[in-house]
């Protein structure tokens, strides 16, 4: 059962943020295409770093290197 509800959980978290990382970074002016691919890597690398718990409480400080990360794999100055 807890299975059931962290994969649930995180799931929803990369919905969830993926579509907030899309519209904050295309209202920056980044392009839509290279936005919808760091910010998918970005969501996958964090559920796969963070537990569940660790999620729900996700603060930019705790996402903001990963994100990094994922723009600089992407080719995008960091």
């Amino acid at each position: 059962m807890q299975k059931g509800f962290e994969d649930g959980l995180k799931a929803s978290f990369v919905e969830s943020f993926g579509e907030t990382c899309r519209t904050a970074a295309e209202g920056s002016g980044a392009p839509a295409d290279l936005t919808a691919k760091v910010c998918k890597c970005t969501a996958d690398e964090l559920i796969k770093k963070y537990s569940a718990s660790d999620l729900i409480g996700l603060s930019p400080e705790m996402a903001a290197p990963v994100m990094k990360q994922c723009a600089a794999k992407s080719g995008l100055p960091v």
